[in-house]
């Protein structure tokens, strides 16, 4: 890796009373995520503003901002500070740019063998650096022998971080408070949810966590963090240049406090309990809910079209009633459920993990764990009969072959089309919808079960 030197200068300020730094000038931090890759930040800054017309800059914002919903305001001064003008500064400082903006200026380099040469760059590559010397001599260096270089300034228009920079036209002089919001992308939370099941395959203890993702290119220190579970409505984003940073590492946090728990308009809305400092490219998670002991079904499903033949392992759901009677009845932000079951060796194995849907109290949960290895089912129409042009009779048989050891409940989704009437059946049935039969059947453990029944289909 290469060694560059940059010689610091004067910065020459015109019109501009103050800069705010995002590492040290920001307090009060707040900050709202949404589900989908959203953030609202607010934050205060302590500003010196002049009378008449001046620019100040706040540095270190983030880099995904929305630029049209940043607003400034000066709570203190009301009515005496216009804002005639914002902008986003976001061409960052890299070796690139700083190569690109000193072609034709003079820069000095020093190579491994001590020489040190001195001369207007002409081309920059990866691997290759071509100057005019002061004896008007073109040189060609090799990047690789290269050990550092030196530029006399920074070139004007580079920044360090991403900035937002106002023309304010203010009747007070002196320091005042500033309050500051905006919209950011590469902000975003998901609930984690591990259960695990005991040795009965009905009661569990569930424990969750909420994970944040912070790639937005700024840190947040000290912040009051709320959290938004919900699937708000955006209108289109409009494209915009914004500096997109490397991924760095993700640094992994793991914090456990309260969080309260209130409805707000029509989501829910989850607000940590202290401050916590969310990092730029860090992975940071916080306890959601306390663990909760509960029980809920296994139940293994058989799903086909019943005008066609099929054969395949029944899949496996864990269904919980989300109700106080069974220790929950809580709202349950959307997420990834992971499942797992203890061994008899008292350790934990993964058997299956699933996304949830955000689940109200009162609501039930089915979670897909996977497929059942020892569990088949058999789908045959057996009889296909034309009663009419625009009408047939079909009879169906549908087997679940259970090889374990133990009796299983499985539910068979029969998924019909147009307009259809069950003629006869062998079991009772649930009408889930116009086009969902569903039939409850239990097997016992090393059998097999039948079902068969008869519908007329008219189209």
């Amino acid at each position: 890796m290469k060694k560059y030197t940059y010689v610091p200068i004067m910065a020459i300020i015109i019109m501009m009373s103050f800069v705010c730094l995002a590492d040290e000038g920001f307090s009060d931090t707040q900050v709202t995520i949404y589900n989908n890759n959203l953030g609202l930040i607010r934050q205060n800054c302590d500003v010196s503003l002049i009378k008449g017309i001046s620019e100040f800059q706040i540095e270190g914002v983030s880099s995904k901002i929305l630029t049209t919903s940043v607003k400034i305001s000066f709570p203190k001064l009301k009515n005496k500070v216009e804002v005639l003008e914002q902008n986003y500064l976001y061409d960052l400082l890299s070796s690139e740019k700083l190569f690109n903006k000193y072609v034709g200026e003079s820069i000095t380099y020093r190579m491994e063998n001590g020489d040190k040469i001195k001369g207007i760059l002409l081309s920059y590559a990866h691997d290759k650096i071509i100057i005019q010397l002061e004896n008007s001599e073109i040189k060609i260096s090799s990047v690789d022998k290269i050990l550092e270089y030196d530029f006399p300034a920074l070139p004007e228009g580079l920044i360090l971080k991403p900035t937002l920079q106002w023309l304010i036209n203010s009747k007070y002089k002196g320091n005042t408070k500033a309050d500051l919001s905006y919209l950011t992308n590469g902000i975003k939370w998901n609930a984690e949810y591990v259960l695990v099941l005991k040795e009965n395959d009905s009661d569990f203890s569930l424990s969750s966590w909420i994970s944040l993702d912070n790639s937005s290119g700024a840190s947040y220190e000290n912040a009051r963090l709320k959290l938004i579970a919900g699937d708000i409505h955006r209108a289109r984003p409009q494209r915009f240049m914004a500096y997109d940073e490397p991924k760095l590492p993700l640094e992994m946090a793991t914090q456990k406090s309260g969080v309260e728990e209130r409805a707000f308009f029509d989501y829910y809305l989850y607000e940590l309990q202290r401050p916590v400092t969310i990092k730029n490219n860090e992975i940071k998670q916080v306890t959601l809910f306390d663990e909760i002991d509960a029980k809920g079904k296994k139940i293994y499903t058989f799903n086909s079209r019943s005008t066609s033949d099929l054969e395949k392992q029944l899949d496996i759901f864990f269904k919980i009633e989300n109700t106080k009677a069974n220790n929950m009845g809580i709202a349950m932000p959307k997420g990834k459920m992971r499942v797992f079951k203890e061994d008899i060796d008292g350790s934990l194995q993964l058997v299956g993990e699933d996304w949830v849907n955000h689940t109200s109290k009162n609501d039930t949960l089915d979670i897909k764990i996977g497929q059942a290895f020892d569990i088949k089912g058999k789908h045959i129409v057996v009889n296909r009969e034309k009663t009419s042009k625009r009408s047939e009779t079909l009879t169906v048989r549908i087997t679940v072959y259970n090889r374990k050891d133990s009796d299983i409940n499985a539910e068979i989704n029969e998924h019909l089309s147009g307009i259809w009437v069950v003629k006869k059946s062998s079991h009772t049935y649930q009408k889930k919808s116009q086009s969902l039969l569903m039939f409850p059947l239990d097997v016992k453990a090393n059998s097999q079960s039948t079902i068969e029944y008869t519908y007329l289909h008219k189209w």
